[in-house]
């Protein structure tokens, strides 16, 4: 089974060298009908989801027989935003139920009218988790978006989604999305010194330092903040592949997708 993530960039109005909007919606659709060629892919996580491209997406998904799940929006300095999730509708894929829990102190998700923004954080920042049961294997699917300014924030969301991650009963447990953090530096050592049942898996087997997932259209030195945390006892069961364009300007974000395959020994 294969998970997508890919942070679409919400953005409309920019300036060169990126491309404009229609451009890069163009892009993203070039590059989504390319990756669900590949039936494997069950689960499709998307960041910076706004209303600017809520209905194209859902377009695509449609096109190719993924249902959205619960969308809980979120409070930004712009445009409200949503971690989306879609499903793969098959009849052996049944959906367990969906969660969002909030990245500040509130202790349940809030409707965007009550949502407060603590530590110091850009945006209202979740983690909108499904849980599936697939050929009767069951997968607890983490979407995330984690803050880009605060340290805290970034720091204290993901141990507060590893900890409910930690609850759950699930053949695998999975977080994945755009981290605005690198896999091995300051944020990430502090969260796996914290919470030792997890690692990181953000290179695949023939990793290519150019390989990065955020690429910025050259605007800023690039970096690889796509990833995911997973169970440090099942490192052996994933993969990893950043989905890169030949020609940066056929890239329909300033963030690449990333392709995490999941190899069940049990099945």
């Amino acid at each position: 089974m294969k998970i997508l993530s890919y942070n679409v960039y919400g953005v409309k109005e920019t300036d060169a060298p990126i491309p404009k909007w229609e451009t890069r919606q163009e892009n993203i659709e070039a590059i989504l009908n390319s990756i669900f060629e590949d039936e494997e892919i069950k689960v499709a996580c998307f960041q910076e989801v706004n209303e600017n491209n809520k209905a194209f997406l859902s377009n695509i998904l449609e096109k190719y027989h993924f249902k959205i799940v619960e969308m809980f929006p979120m409070k930004t300095s712009t445009y409200n935003q949503y971690n989306m999730i879609a499903v793969k509708d098959e009849t052996d894929l049944k959906i367990d139920f969906v969660f969002c829990l909030p990245h500040g102190k509130d202790m349940a998700y809030k409707d965007i009218e009550e949502q407060i923004i603590d530590y110091g954080m850009s945006d209202y920042r979740t983690t909108v988790f499904v849980y599936i049961v697939y050929n009767k294997i069951s997968y607890l699917i983490g979407n995330i978006h984690t803050d880009y300014i605060s340290i805290e924030g970034k720091i204290k969301g993901m141990l507060k989604t590893l900890a409910y991650m930690d609850q759950i009963v699930a053949n695998h447990k999975i977080v994945i999305g755009d981290m605005n953090m690198v896999s091995h530096m300051a944020e990430v050592y502090q969260i796996l010194k914290q919470n030792k049942n997890y690692v990181t898996i953000s290179r695949n087997n023939n990793f290519n330092i150019l390989d990065n997932s955020w690429h910025g259209y050259g605007t800023k030195e690039q970096v690889n903040v796509d990833f995911a945390f997973i169970e440090r006892e099942k490192v052996d069961c994933y993969d990893y592949k950043i989905i890169k364009q030949a020609n940066i300007n056929k890239e329909g974000s300033d963030h690449r997708p990333i392709i995490l395959t999941i190899k069940n020994k049990e099945e």
